[in-house]
């Protein structure tokens, strides 16, 4: 049975005179609802306080069609249909109306509520006083329709499993064991929210095995939907007056392939977007005889994944392609792709420009073992047996730049690394070969004018490194910054770990643990089955200053 509930408004005929006198009625409730401090007096720091319920809290053998609160001042509903949370749900043909008469707050039911049951009526901020808008204070309300009152209880916490950050506003879901009803598809039949520690309580529970859920409900329809995130026990989950705590973690299961969501032609490209980001793209002409290594040479993953950038190159030109792309789960889609290159207007017809080379950071100064990092707007390939440019030290000593011992471009080839180990006095150049770097656009790099640079002794950068206690032979070390963005991943070092070479800031420490040895880390499952693979949060937040290095021990 699906469960929902709305709100209808008040109808006159139920609780206001006719004529003159009711609307007299509604003009002074009108008047007294108005949200303000009174002019002249101090603000009323004191929340409302409840002083009545009926029916009375914990009664049992309830028959009435209604619920009456009670409060120590004049009070008004605000956000009710977001905030009111009634447990178990009311079927959809039993909606309520509401009523409110200066200090009291009433709900009146269409229909009877179910027999033999516990009901709990939790308001939370809905309800407010009307001169400061304070939330009023009070636990809910509960009562059964029956002889008893249900016993069972279950509470916990609601986390992210890769950040460990406490999940606000999220919904825990129980659905009976019994019921065919489904999180995708249905609303739980008991219903909490956490609060902003991420905590959860459920009280007055029949006793049963019941399917338990958590999911952050971001468009607010009350059931889970692909994309977001969720957490779920993988056996239902029997349901006591001695329940232990529950810790129920976040992740985002991925069923679905990626989606393509735009597509741009220019001149120089075609950039195709996707709704997240992909870990693999693989680009193949259709044509016959054509260069498959020239084509997936001009195809780059930018925007963290999310954008396919396809360069015009001399082997890559308008036709048909056949597009593979993989998100980070392995879910795999394949499309026929046209791409097309239009042609400028005779008016805006130019030379190719430049493909800019910027070196990151734009320093000034250089450590005399530290790295310089160039970056091309296109993907560059290395000439083979080729130097990628020479360094001169203090104009006097020039060498070729060695590959990879002194220079290595990213599996991309939109990245140059240069490592320094210089003997210079005072300066460094270097200058990079536009013959031996060709960006596979044609365009020209940009790479007349050498880089000029100050060598100093004082360490720009620090080392994070420490000892590894585990017993898990197959895991994903990661280091993150303050926003739990990965900066730099190993995997399974044995015995020990070093990060080098770290900007000054803050860093965490994060495990991936294959626990099934396959060689990746499973982030949950689509059909909330099996659970996702253990995570490790390192608890301590690291900070990294210059030319220091901080040791820290891992045990997992």
């Amino acid at each position: 049975m699906g469960l929902n509930w709305t709100i209808k408004p008040l109808r006159r005929s139920a609780w206001w005179g006719r004529g003159p006198a009711g609307l007299l009625a509604l003009a002074a409730l009108g008047g007294c609802a108005a949200v303000g401090s009174p002019q002249g007096g101090p603000r009323d720091k004191t929340p409302p306080r409840l002083v009545a319920t009926s029916p009375d809290s914990a009664a049992r053998n309830v028959k009435q069609q209604f619920i009456r609160l009670t409060f120590s001042e004049p009070v008004q509903l605000k956000e009710l249909s977001k905030q009111l949370l009634i447990t178990p749900q009311l079927p959809p043909d039993n909606a309520y109306s509401t009523r409110e008469e200066r200090n009291v707050i009433s709900l009146i039911f269409k229909k009877p509520l179910d027999a033999n049951t516990t009901y709990s009526f939790n308001f939370r901020r809905a309800i407010v006083d009307v001169t400061e808008g304070q939330p009023a204070r009070y636990q809910a309300l509960s009562f059964s329709t029956g002889a008893t009152l249900d016993s069972g209880r279950v509470q916990g916490r609601v986390v992210d499993l890769l950040t460990g950050l406490p999940a606000k506003e999220a919904v825990v879901g129980l659905y009976r064991a019994a019921d065919t009803t489904k999180v995708r598809r249905d609303p739980p039949y008991y219903l909490a929210r956490t609060d902003d520690k991420g905590q959860f309580q459920l009280n007055f529970v029949r006793v049963a095995p019941y399917r338990v859920y958590a999911w952050v409900d971001k468009n607010g329809n009350g059931r889970f939907d692909d994309g977001e995130k969720i957490a779920y026990l993988p056996a239902p989950l029997l349901i006591t007056d001695t329940t232990a705590a529950r810790t129920l973690s976040l992740v985002r299961p991925d069923r679905l392939p990626p989606r393509r969501t735009g597509l741009e032609a220019a001149a120089d490209a075609n950039r195709l977007r996707f709704d997240e980001g992909l870990r693999a793209v693989r680009l193949t002409a259709l044509a016959p005889g054509a260069d498959t290594a020239a084509v997936r040479a001009a195809t780059l993953l930018a925007d963290q994944g999310r954008l396919v950038e396809v360069f015009k190159t001399p082997a890559v030109g308008d036709g048909r392609y056949l597009l593979a792309v993989t998100d980070s789960t392995g879910n795999t889609r394949r499309d026929t792709v046209n791409l097309r290159f239009p042609v400028p207007t005779s008016n805006a017809r130019k030379a190719l420009p430049a493909a800019a080379t910027v070196l990151e950071g734009s320093p000034r100064a250089v450590y005399r073992q530290g790295q310089l990092r160039f970056k091309f707007l296109v993907p560059v390939r290395l000439v083979a047996s080729k130097a990628p440019g020479t360094l001169t030290e203090d104009s006097v000593r020039t060498r070729p730049l060695r590959v990879p011992a002194d220079a290595y471009l990213s599996p991309n080839g939109t990245q140059l690394t240069v490592v320094l180990d210089t003997k210079a006095q005072k300066f460094i150049n270097i200058k990079l070969d536009s013959t031996a770097l060709r960006a596979v656009t044609g365009q020209s790099l940009g790479l007349r004018r050498p880089v000029r640079l100050l060598v100093t002794d004082q360490e720009p950068t620090g080392v994070l490194l420490g000892t590894i206690q585990t017993k898990q032979p197959s895991f994903f070390l990661q280091l993150l910054n303050e926003k739990y963005e990965v900066v730099e991943q190993r995997r399974s070092p044995k015995g020990s770990y070093r990060f080098e070479r770290l900007l000054p800031g803050k860093y965490r420490l994060r495990v991936l643990i294959d626990a099934n040895n396959d060689g990746r880390w499973y982030p949950g499952d689509p059909d909330l089955q099996q659970p996702a693979e253990p995570v490790y949060l390192y608890p301590k937040l690291l900070e990294i200053r210059a030319g220091f290095e901080i040791e820290e021990k891992l045990s997992f």
